[in-house]
């Protein structure tokens, strides 16, 4: 079947129709693999770049479309009734015997020997206000293709509220509409006048510029034209402008120039949807990474507040060296004398008081300490898990509970995104599951305790650090009284004892003092190290998510890119297609 552009030779008009068709390719190539309705569209577009001049005729079933067209026939070729008679779209075309084809379910090709038809394809498509909701939906689906609007109004409801849906949903494809204001014989000519006021000024509202309106009688003419009416009726019926426009105005270069500029309606039409949807991935994407900042933020202080109340183990546990050191240096001064030679005298005896008088409750203070401390991070690393993946998730639920989100960012992100978010969920709750406090209570202290001792020099073994500490403080305190048996003549000594018990406190207490900074410094350091830990594990729990926005993003952009690409070249063809 020859289309519009067969006979033009034009080289400008064909040079635009070959850009055209390659922006097609273009936008059907860059709308994503979910988008199947709107590539079809486009390929819709493809198909019938070059199929004749396409008008197709809307309106509520009851507005008079079938008349209308009967009487740009001249015949009663349209079936006309007062109830929905067709569900189908009728794509009407020329030939020289009437015959139908069934294209589809829901289209078929009708051929009439219309003369008009050589140059102008009809489409007639079931109401806007049927009573079955597919014949509206197979209507709307065809709106992108047409290279102009008939809509078709009656007088006795002009702009029904279905119409007026209907008329938005136009406007979102940029196409250009004409007004048939139809049954006008059955009003007079104030009446009428009001109606037209009344309908151009709500249309104005939905378009932004005054449309152009016809206001006919079909019946009337298809009347005049048969020869059952009088050439007055003719008249009455307003006809002939509405014919001329079709007929004289759409001239062949108008109907080029429209035909041209309709596809390029439908790419601005997809372009700034798209855009609208990737706007909102961004939001989204926005909205998500706005919470990973905000639990970054609160691990960043929580990792300062974990510190600032560790310290108080750290200092507790500082006191009691300190409470040692005083008791030790007490000792020291009270027995190292000359009335406890005998005491001096035995290193085992000495030993145990040592032990007995300083040490009491030493060592069960410093562990129950140290494991008092433990318990505290285990605590605080479940509580911080709990606070961040619920917080994070919060957010998930109220988009799951929020339909529109799928309409507003496509299928395909929407489930990917979901996707990320069960994982780090799972992943968090399967963590959760298997943290047992007294395992990692343990681990926590003997990975910790052994590094500690090993600062010391010290066996970390299953003792204790209490006990361990015990033992090598007990021993310096023995080592540096240098009383044995073999020197007692020299302890014996007024000269010489003195100096022992000066040089013992004095030896002991800088003993202590090393002892206390290294293991604060010990303490510190490992503590610091498990917090970091602690953190580390939370922060890892959303990398995935962290993943997925650093590699939507790049793709978001990159669609933006080749969409911002398409809709600048289109609209310079645009250009070019208006000074034709």
């Amino acid at each position: 079947m020859p289309g519009i552009f067969d006979t033009v030779v034009d080289p400008g008009v064909q040079a635009l129709l070959r850009r055209e068709s390659a922006l097609l390719v273009q936008l059907r190539e860059t709308l994503e693999r979910e988008q199947a309705d709107e590539r079809r569209r486009v390929d819709d577009l493809l198909a019938t770049l070059e199929d004749l001049f396409t008008i197709v005729i809307v309106g509520e079933f009851n507005a008079g479309k079938s008349s209308l067209i009967n009487a740009l026939f001249g015949s009663k070729l349209r079936v006309e009734g007062p109830i929905p008679v067709d569900d189908q779209i009728s794509v009407l075309r020329h030939a020289e015997e009437s015959s139908k084809r069934q294209i589809s379910d829901y289209v078929v090709e009708q051929f009439y020997p219309v003369e008009f038809l050589r140059n102008i394809t009809l489409v007639d498509t079931p109401g806007t206000n049927s009573i079955v909701l597919r014949h509206q939906e197979i209507t709307e689906d065809y709106i992108p293709r047409a290279d102009l609007v008939l809509f078709v109004t009656s007088i006795d409801r002009p702009l029904s509220e279905s119409e007026r849906k209907f008329l938005e949903y136009i406007r979102e494809w940029g196409k250009k509409v004409i007004f048939v204001l139809n049954k006008v014989d059955t009003k007079t000519d104030e009446e009428v006048d009001q109606v037209l006021a009344y309908l151009k000024t709500n249309t104005r509202a939905i378009f932004g510029f005054d449309p152009t309106i016809f206001p006919v009688s079909g019946k009337l003419a298809l009347e005049a034209k048969s020869g059952s009416a009088t050439p007055r009726d003719w008249t009455r019926s307003r006809f002939e402008a509405l014919e001329d426009y079709i007929f004289k105005v759409l001239s062949e270069k108008e109907r080029i120039r429209i035909k041209l500029q309709a596809p390029l309606d439908t790419i601005a039409s997809l372009t700034k949807k798209q855009m609208t949807m990737i706007e909102s991935r961004r939001e989204i994407l926005a909205d998500d990474m706005a919470r990973i900042n905000s639990i970054t933020a609160q691990l960043d202080r929580a990792r300062a507040d974990l510190l600032g109340n560790f310290r108080q183990f750290v200092i507790r546990i500082d006191n009691l060296m300190m409470d040692l050191e005083r008791r030790g240096v007490d000792f020291l001064d009270r027995y190292v004398r000359i009335q406890h030679v005998m005491l001096l005298r035995d290193s085992l005896r000495f030993r145990e008081e040592f032990d007995r008088q300083v040490f009491q409750g030493f060592k069960g203070n410093v562990d129950s300490t140290i494991q008092e401390s433990v318990d505290w991070l285990v605590k605080e690393n479940m509580k911080l898990w709990n606070s961040t993946v619920d917080v994070f998730h919060q957010g998930a639920q109220r988009d799951a509970r929020d339909q529109d989100i799928v309409g507003k960012v496509g299928r395909e992100f929407a489930y990917n995104r979901e996707e990320i978010y069960s994982r780090i969920r799972a992943q968090a709750e399967q963590r959760l599951g298997e943290y047992d406090v007294n395992i990692e209570s343990r681990r926590i202290i003997d990975n910790a305790m052994r590094a500690v001792l090993h600062s010391f020099g010290l066996g970390a073994g299953a003792l204790g650090l209490g006990y361990l500490l015990t033992t090598a403080v007990s021993s310096t305190a023995i080592d540096v009284t240098g009383l044995t048996a073999a020197t007692m003549l020299l302890v014996t000594s007024f000269l010489i004892l003195p100096y022992k018990r000066s040089k013992a406190k004095t030896e002991f207490q800088s003993r202590i003092e090393e002892l206390r900074k290294h293991l604060r410094d010990s303490l510190e350091r490992e503590s610091n190290t498990e917090i970091d830990r602690m953190l580390r594990g939370i922060t890892g729990a959303f990398e995935p998510y962290q993943r997925f926005y650093a590699a939507e993003s790049a793709k978001i952009e990159v669609f933006a890119g080749k969409l911002t690409a398409i809709d600048a070249e289109a609209r310079e063809i645009h250009a070019q297609v208006e000074k034709l």
